[in-house]
């Protein structure tokens, strides 16, 4: 350990950063180009890469910029690229996220109008249901895709992964339940039971449902308290104004 801390000599760049990344990063450094100008006309497999070195070197602010720019280029024809070059970097969460936009509108437009996303009308299913179980999670946390349908790609990926039961109470945490109505819930819950997922999740998801309606109830409460306080507000407004309209007449 002693020697290790005593060697002067300079740390080898991992094969991944190239020269050019390097001297890119170095004229930025010296310009202070925070906002990463530099990259803005690159293509999209440079600037991955150039990511992954950043993320990688721990330039934290720069990584930031850096994925606000990718974001930006992220469509129809290169989600996917952009999809398998991050999904398994930790640091990259945020990119591999918002690489799945793309698909994510596509279910939401394939869900309009029906009242569930069955696997004959879900064309983006072969897609989706390759994706391990924290891959998934992730998806599910884009606020693209309404409630309804996070269950919808849930119940789809789950068909196709049935062996994932151990994750699927996890999964199903992300799925906001209090902003569903009762019968939906209801629905949701009956449907989850024909999942053999075992009573211990059974009754796990039974108090994630009640624990959702509780917290719904406090919102309603807590809404209803602030309406009634703003029309009190105004009216007390109004009758502070026509005192002194009355008081100014006199």
């Amino acid at each position: 350990m002693v020697e290790l801390v005593e060697d002067t000599n300079p740390i080898p760049i991992p094969a991944f950063i190239s020269r050019q990344i390097m001297l890119d990063l170095v004229e930025m450094v010296e310009k202070d180009d925070s906002e990463c100008a530099h990259l803005i006309l690159v293509s999209i497999d440079y600037l991955l890469d150039f990511l992954i070195a950043v993320d990688f070197l721990g330039c934290e602010r720069l990584k930031s910029v850096l994925e606000e720019i990718v974001m930006k280029k992220i469509n129809e024809s290169n989600w996917k690229k952009v999809f398998h070059y991050t999904k398994n970097i930790p640091g990259l969460v945020n990119t591999t996220k918002n690489s799945m936009s793309p698909i994510c509108t596509r279910l939401a437009e394939l869900a309009k109008g029906k009242d569930s996303l069955s696997l004959e009308c879900d064309s983006c299913q072969q897609e989706y249901t390759k994706y391990t179980a924290s891959t998934l999670k992730l998806m599910l946390k884009n606020d693209i895709l309404g409630v309804s349908l996070k269950f919808d790609i849930l119940r789809n990926w789950f068909f196709e992964n049935s062996e994932a039961k151990g994750e699927i109470l996890s999964m199903l945490k992300i799925i906001e339940f209090k902003e569903l109505k009762d019968y939906k819930v209801e629905e949701i819950r009956r449907e989850v039971k024909t999942w053999n997922i075992g009573k211990e999740h059974k009754k796990s998801l039974n108090e994630l449902i009640e624990t959702a309606k509780k917290e719904r109830e406090m919102e309603r409460v807590r809404l209803e308290e602030e309406k009634k306080k703003l029309i009190e507000a105004r009216m007390n407004g109004r009758m502070n104004g026509l005192f002194m309209f009355a008081v100014f007449e006199m």
